[in-house]
């Protein structure tokens, strides 16, 4: 192979590698810089996205600490945020110990949610917040987890403030899942590919079984053990559908 031909063929992979990024490259430019906050297991960071007084959704990684992982809602969260919602992606990784996936438990995570959505939701007035607890006004949230954060996101939705979740191929067990899903307050989407290496697809059937009945199980064909194109637009809906309960008419009873 002559040297100009080498050339042209090394130029046309640097191309075709560049328009593959390009989506990539458009999404994390137009995503807000990590933002430092506290909470009662330690500072951690999270990106916020959307208008502050909008309702709340608050989207939880899988447990790897990579940023492939810890971005896989980043472009739902964009699009939840076009829609007018305030969205929260915690980085569980830039904290304590105590924070990250590997050492955390269920209850710790629910706790640092609960703070977070007291802490930056912007939806509920302030004169609500203001009211001493046991009656302080609890902001209701819309929950989205993927494997370890699909597995939190479905024990923070037996919260009585939580109005949706989206569970991308929770990491629940099939007695695990008896116990938690039907004790979950509101709609669901469970999202899962029959190739998941990881959350076998057997186990569908097991969760749809205990989720209550407001649910849509989206299936993929394939695309493993990942946030798939194909989950957006019935998340997005989920979002819609759930908007109006977003009221802060009630306050939710003791945690």
């Amino acid at each position: 192979m002559d040297l100009s031909l080498r050339r042209r063929l090394c130029m046309l992979l640097l191309l075709l590698h560049a328009a593959a990024l390009s989506p990539w490259l458009a999404e994390a430019a137009s995503l807000p810089a990590w933002k430092e906050v506290s909470t009662s297991l330690g500072s951690i960071k999270l990106r916020e996205l959307g208008p502050h007084d909008g309702p709340l959704a608050i989207c939880i990684h899988g447990a790897m600490n990579n940023e492939f992982i810890r971005g896989e809602w980043d472009e739902i969260a964009l699009k939840l945020a076009e829609a007018g919602y305030h969205v929260l992606i915690p980085n569980f990784h830039s904290g304590p110990k105590t924070t990250t996936p590997r050492h955390t438990n269920s209850d710790d995570v629910r706790a640092l949610i609960v703070d977070l959505a007291f802490t930056l939701d912007g939806f509920v007035p302030s004169r609500y917040k203001a009211v001493a607890a046991p009656k302080a006004k609890r902001p209701k949230v819309f929950v989205l987890g993927k494997s370890w954060g699909g597995r939190q996101a479905a024990e923070i939705a037996l919260l009585p403030q939580v109005v949706g979740a989206a569970l991308v191929a929770p990491a629940i067990g099939e007695k695990e899942a008896g116990i938690i899903m039907p004790k979950i307050k509101g709609e669901v989407v469970l999202c899962m590919a029959k190739d998941d290496p990881v959350v076998p697809f057997s186990r569908a059937a097991k969760f749809l079984q205990n989720l209550p009945e407001k649910q849509t199980f989206i299936e993929a064909a394939s695309g493993g053990h990942k946030v798939l194109p194909e989950y957006t637009l019935p998340i997005l809906a989920l979002a819609e559908r759930i908007r109006d309960a977003f009221s802060h008419d009630e306050v939710p009873p003791e945690l």
